[in-house]
Formats: C-alpha cells, structure tokens, sequence
C-alpha cells in the first residue's frame, strides 16, 4: 500500500515546464540608455562635490545639493552715478534703537534704505557703497532671486566678479552682509527702510561692552 501510494504522489506532482533555448539574439538598449550612462559617471573635478572620509579613514564623494555660486555676469555691467543705496540719518538714531531693541548704536551707522532704487535693480547695475568710515566699495547685481511676493535676495559681486555678499529683503525688514575689497565685514539692518550699517567688528565691540555693562549690575553679588 505504501508503494502505491508514494506511485500515485510522484505521478500528481506537476512537471516543471520545458525551459526555451536562449537564441544568440542581443536585446536592443533602452532609448534612454545615454542618459542612463551619464547620471553614473561624477567629474570629481566638480566643485559641488567634496571628498570626505568614512569611519574607516576611506574617502567618499558626496554631493553638496545646496551649493549655488553666482554665475558669471553676461549683462555689461552699468555704473549708476548719482544714485546711493543708503542715506546717513544721524536723527533717527532714537527711534532705531526703540524700535529694534539695541541699546548701543554708534551714530554714525545710522542709515535709512532707498527702497525704490533697491526693488528697481537689475542684473548688471553697479553701485558705490558708502561705508559709515568714508570708505567706498563698488558692487555688482550679479543675481536676483525673487523666492515669493514678500521675499527677495540680490546677490553681490565685487569688479572681480567674485561674491562678496548678500542683500535679503523679507516684508519690511532688509538684512544683508558683504565684504570690502580691503577685506572688512560689514552688516546691514533695516526695518521699514530705517536702521544701521556696521563693521563686524563695530559689532562685536558693541556686544563686548554690552556684556560688561550688564555683569557691572551683579558685580557685588560675584564677590
């Protein structure tokens, strides 16, 4: 009875099907077989990558999505003479430190933005900044980003075509920083067009005394 019954199992099993016999034929490439080839191949002189190491010591390449250097100028570049970004306003020296919260701003940094001249800028125009020390730097609109109806950034070259720096505009309020070609830092705030333009270290020299000022009031409680 064993026997027979193993028989009739073995008979039951299903039989693979015969495999075809695989022809000399090559397949053809894909239509995107290109495209394909050259999203594997990385110019590891691309200066979006940067070669970095494992755990192990062993250098990798990453890409750096978010790298986005200035382009070339290919507008020519149009000087506008008699035009200032900014206006030195000694006056409004209260009503800035009221309104943005600074208790120490050098009077001389004072500046109200000429807003109309900012939001009229084109790629190419050239201007002179007037630094609050009398220095002077000529820069370039090399980029214009408008990243939503509240929201514009310039971005700033030197006549080098280099990238110095950044103006943002976000609703009332204009930030921005660049670098002289005597390589000083300077930073610009300005709320509803009103606000201050300064050295780095201006800045930081204000923060310093600001610091040493407040630990004067816990002096006696330190000792």
């Amino acid at each position: 009875m064993n026997a027979t019954e193993s028989l009739e199992m073995v008979e039951n099993i299903k039989q693979p099907e015969p495999v075809e016999t695989i022809s000399d034929e090559i397949a053809e490439k894909p239509a995107n077989f290109a495209l394909l080839i050259s999203e594997e191949i990385v110019n590891t002189e691309d200066e979006r990558y940067v070669a970095e190491e494992d755990i192990e010591g062993n250098p990798l390449l990453h890409g750096n999505r978010s790298y986005q250097a200035s382009q070339p100028i290919i507008a020519e570049i149009n000087l506008l003479t008699g035009e200032d970004l900014w206006h030195y306003k000694p006056n409004l020296l209260d009503k800035v430190k009221k309104e943005q919260g600074i208790p120490m701003l050098p009077l001389e940094s004072i500046v109200e933005i000429n807003d109309e001249l900012l939001t009229d800028l084109k790629v190419g125009d050239s201007l002179v900044f007037t630094m609050p020390n009398g220095a002077e730097q000529q820069i370039v609109i090399a980029k214009i980003n408008k990243i939503s109806d509240k929201v514009t950034a310039w971005d700033l070259q030197n006549t080098q075509r280099q990238d110095i720096g950044k103006i943002t505009q976000i609703n009332d309020l204009t930030e921005g920083s660049f670098i002289t070609d005597s390589k000083d830092e300077y930073h610009l705030r300005t709320v509803k067009n009103k606000g201050w333009l300064t050295s780095k270290k201006q800045l930081i020299s204000n923060n310093n005394e600001a610091v040493n000022r407040n630990s004067e009031a816990y002096s006696d409680l330190i000792e």
